[in-house]
């Protein structure tokens, strides 16, 4: 689950990141990795982040 919750805060953070400087280039794609970015930090980094704070306090 650690590998889970690192793996994929990293990739959909630079994922974000990367599209905000596409949008400020005006570059093609910028919408959709956006989308693509904040999706995956809301439907798979935090509730695996969640989870493994909360099996962690346990």
């Amino acid at each position: 689950m650690k590998k889970l919750v690192y793996f994929s805060g990293a990739i959909f953070s630079s994922i974000t990141v990367l599209s905000v400087l596409f949008k400020m280039l005006h570059l093609q794609g910028a919408t959709i990795l956006l989308a693509v970015g904040l999706g995956g930090i809301a439907l798979v980094f935090i509730p695996a982040f969640a989870k493994y704070k909360y099996d962690k306090r346990k």
